[in-house]
């Protein structure tokens, strides 16, 4: 059913103190002004709006309330949780399931995401473009996006990517920067191959590129400057009129013969030609079918033949063709060849020879001189040129004109980002000289920092240390740099001296650093290799609040900008977004709960001192302990690494057995991280799939691996209880452990489609497989029926199955609506005592109804993707979904709410 959006009221707080209107107005036009909420309760509606902004616009409002719930719990408001689970949302759902907390990556800091990038963001930079700010968004897709800060529209999407003739793969984009080139806003772009492109932000369309100068020469009284793109196409340029003169694809090599400017061009199939650079004609044909030696192990001579005439030699020191007595006292007889030289060129009745082979680029050798030609390279290149003492760059435009941009180090700031002119024409090119300087000096100037993992010399990896753009602080310019143990120093930007207390609180390489003024203060915003986003207060040297969190992978790059005058920040991440964040916020109310910086891939739970508690295990290489009451966390994190987990009583005392990627295990206390047992090889090869049980008063744990075994392990002593149980045939996916006719048996599921039951204190299997699914199973569970013990499987074939274990019988089989390949299966009971199977799959909890087939309450939606699942004591949910983990309680009846309140059955098939 299509919900037609809701008039926005006039009053914002009108907006933001009624829920349903919140659920049923159009997000965008919500979001647009969330920035105008001015008192804490509204703010604090905007915050959590905020958090999973990029989404509502694809959600209808039963959804809306779903994330909203979920994100106010995130942001430690229970509060604001139930009020939006209140919500009337008319024709829709009423709530089925509702968060009872949740940890909390949710920050009230958070401005707004942009999305649409097909892979990581590795850059960001900020303008302003019509009085209005924008970020600029690069990424590894070879796309540059332009965004508008105050609306969040795209304004422009730039495809910068230059893709190699050879390998085809465009070039990866590996920083991005911003400034005023004669008052109209540009951004350039650094490839790992390819030109620096310049790009007009107004107009979405190419400026040009910046060209490497060759050389700077004035043949015949005309001042001209050559210069070469990336691909080697050679342009000469009237200085004092900024034309182009001409261009000459396929250049190799240049140089002066006989007081002319000239080119070697050797083109792929065609012959290699020597071309005049400022008349733009070609010098002289080339020699064709030459044979090349030398004579006493020296001197080079090479023959030419052409059709009609004699052969004739030359000598290749001098240029001059050999004839009469010199010519017959050469001893060509003892002459050994000479390989490489391809062609002769004559000139004046003197040639040069073309070396050409499968080593060496085309070159001139012999009667010329070429005096800034590089030991190293064919043509020396150079990124910048001096002009009066002034570092000048080169641009050639779009409009094929030459601009000259004077780069030199000013403190002339427009928006906070760099203005850059050009230099003015006329009389005073002609001091114009290539640059020696090294060639980061380009990037660098233009940038006005560094980022730490880029390198001009276009390698990614390890860099050079990340650097800020300089500020004033306390009426001292100063600049801030990464250094290799993850610290930032303040640096006296004149002098390059620290200056005072360094920042001191990120535990890897700081990749990105920024700063923003705040009134009279100073912030610096840091970005590192250890996932997280600090801001600084400059002058107590400070941290304020807790890091930002929201991305799900690395943080690449960041900058800041002001919007509507208020300072923020813009992260670019490997999870392919760029989020904007307020940098004058305080954090709200010191109640969310920090926990994993990585998915959350496993989780159980157990009894510690009384109280029912949450374990859960990420791929930040941390177990985490949680109060399932409060969601408070009642132990310090445990390192290790563990995607599959299980817990346990061990004398008395609750465990943790984990399984590391070498397949052994570990059994940990959870409260003190030792642990309590040798580990044990259990030489599954991989473990896949983990449960515990007690056997003859006995705890063990039952394990299942790639090797197709389960296997049953003693936890008081590490040793395996019996033989390896075999039986399937293929890996073993899922395994849950049950009671039947009093006895520990376990239930075992994998790639060979069967479903298998084990009798655990003899170790063998009970019966024959259970068959029925038509693909790979791949989760498993135990529910109770009034008969007795069941397990319920899920597929890869899109089937969830229930199976009575005391019949060895399937009782019932659902097809879900749709192919669901992978995710999590969890069991719990209603209120009503009806048997509801929870499954995952991607942002998306299904409850199904094991009795009837039909879906108990709506679906549940969450922020980020579902990555574990378990039954929570009386009833509950606990979820893992990204980085978080959340206890879900069902909270009323799937019906439907009809205009005027009237109730349906809100029964319906999955």
């Amino acid at each position: 059913m299509s919900e037609r959006p809701a008039e926005v009221p006039h009053d914002v707080h009108s907006l933001l103190s009624n829920p349903s209107l919140l659920l049923t107005t159009d997000p965008a036009r919500v979001i647009e002004l969330l920035g105008r909420a001015d008192d804490s309760r509204s703010r604090a509606v905007a915050a959590v709006y905020r958090a999973s902004a990029e989404m509502h616009g694809t959600l209808a409002p039963v959804q809306r309330r779903q994330v909203l719930m979920l994100d106010a719990a995130r942001l430690g408001d229970s509060e604001l949780a139930e009020w939006f689970g209140a919500a009337d949302v008319p024709g829709q759902h009423a709530v089925g399931w509702g968060p009872e907390w949740a940890s909390g990556s949710g920050e009230p800091r958070f401005l707004r995401t942009f999305t649409g990038h097909g892979a990581p963001v590795t850059a960001v930079a900020t303008a302003v473009v019509g009085h209005r700010p924008v970020a600029v968004a690069g990424s590894r897709d070879g796309a540059v996006r332009v965004w508008d800060l105050m609306t969040g529209s795209l304004r422009h999407e730039l495809m910068t990517g230059h893709t190699d003739p050879m390998s085809s793969m465009t070039a990866e984009l590996l920083a991005m920067a911003t400034a005023l080139v004669d008052e109209r806003a540009v951004v350039f772009t650094l490839h790992a191959f390819g030109p620096v492109g310049v790009w007009d932000l107004e107009t979405g369309r190419s400026a040009g590129e910046l060209v490497d100068i060759v050389e700077c020469a004035t043949p015949d009284e005309r001042r001209v400057v050559l210069t070469m793109g990336k691909d080697q196409m050679l342009q000469v340029w009237d200085l004092v009129t900024g034309a182009q003169i001409s261009a000459f694809p396929w250049v190799t090599d240049i140089g002066v013969l006989s007081g002319r400017l000239v080119a070697v061009v050797a083109a792929v199939d065609q012959p290699v030609q020597v071309w005049d650079l400022v008349a733009g004609r070609q010098v002289s044909e080339c020699l064709a079918d030459v044979d090349a030696f030398l004579v006493e192990g020296q001197r080079p001579f090479a023959v030419t033949r052409e059709e009609g005439s004699a052969p004739r030699v030359w000598d290749l020191v001098t240029g001059r063709p050999v004839e009469g007595s010199e010519l017959a006292e050469l001893e060509l007889s003892e002459a050994n060849g000479l390989s490489g030289v391809s062609a002769l060129t004559a000139v004046n009745n003197r040639v040069v020879a073309i070396t050409l082979d499968y080593q060496t680029e085309p070159e001139l050798v012999g009667n010329w001189t070429a005096d800034y030609r590089d030991k190293e390279a064919s043509i020396r290149r150079r990124e910048t040129a001096i002009l009066s003492a002034s570092r000048v760059v080169l641009c050639a435009g779009a409009d094929q004109t030459l601009q000259v941009w004077d780069l030199t180090t000013s403190p002339e700031r427009t928006d906070d980002i760099r203005a850059i002119r050009s230099a003015p024409p006329g009389d005073g090119l002609q001091a114009l000289s290539p640059d020696p300087g090294e060639r980061t000096d380009r990037w660098d100037l233009i940038a006005g920092r560094r980022g730490g993992r880029i390198s001009t010399g276009n390698a990614v990896g390890v860099g050079p240390r990340a650097t800020s753009r300089s500020l004033v602080l306390e009426g001292q310019m100063v600049s801030l740099a990464a250094e290799p143990d993850g610290t930032v120093t303040v640096l006296d930007a004149v002098e390059g001296w620290p200056s005072g207390r360094t920042l001191t609180g990120h535990t890897d390489r700081v990749c990105a650093v920024a700063t923003v003024p705040v009134g009279q203060a100073a912030l610096a915003v840091t970005a590192g290799l250890d996932q997280t986003v600090r801001v600084w207060d400059l002058e107590t040297r400070t941290q304020r609040g807790e890091p930002l969190t929201g991305h799900t992978g690395q943080v690449w790059d960041l900058d800041t900008t002001l919007v509507e005058g208020r300072p923020v920040a813009l992260t670019a991440g490997e999870d392919r977004t760029v989020r904007m964040w307020d940098l004058t916020q305080a954090q709200g109310g010191g109640r969310r709960r920090s926990g994993h910086t990585g998915a959350v891939v496993a989780l159980t739970t157990t009894i510690l001192h009384g109280k029912h508690v949450v374990i859960t295990s990420g791929s930040d290489e941390t177990i985490r302990t949680w109060d399932m009451a409060s969601g408070h966390q009642v132990t310090d994190a445990l390192h290790t690494v563990a995607a599959v987990m299980t817990t346990a009583d061990v004398d008395g005392r609750p465990v943790v057995v984990t399984a590391s990627p070498d397949a052994t295990l570990y059994v940990l206390d959870p409260v003190t991280s030792r642990e309590v047992r040798r580990a044990t090889p259990s030489g599954h090869g991989r473990v896949l799939a983990m449960t515990a049980a007690i056997l003859d008063g006995v705890p063990v744990a039952i394990t299942a691996g790639s090797d197709r075994t389960v296997g049953v392990w003693d936890l008081n002593t590490g040793k395996a209880l019996c033989e390896p149980l075999t039986g399937h045939s293929s890996r073993v996916t899922a395994v849950a452990t049950t009671v039947l006719d009093g006895r520990p048996v376990a239930v075992s599921a994998g790639w060979d489609k069967s479903v298998r039951l084990w009798d655990l204190t003899i170790g063998r299997q009970i019966g024959q497989p259970l068959t029925g699914h038509t693909d790979w199973v791949t989760s498993a569970a135990i529910a109770t029926l009034p008969g007795g013990p069941a397990a319920v499987t899920k597929g890869r074939d899109g089937t969830v199955r229930l199976w009575d274990l005391s019949s060895m019988a399937q009782v019932g089989s659902h097809k879900l609506s749709e192919s669901r390949t992978s995710g999590a299966i969890a069991v719990t009971e209603t209120e009503s005592g009806r048997l509801v199977a929870a499954i995952s799959h991607d942002n998306t909890v299904r409850f199904l109804d094991l009795a009837t087939g039909l879906r108990a309450t709506p679906d549940h939606l969450l922020p980020l993707p579902v990555h574990a699942l378990t039954a929570a004591p009386h009833g509950g949910l606990v979820v893992a979904f990204g980085p978080e983990v959340a206890v879900l309680r069902h909270q009323a009846s799937g019906t439907v709410v009809e205009q005027g309140g009237a109730a349906a059955s809100g029964a319906e098939r999955p």
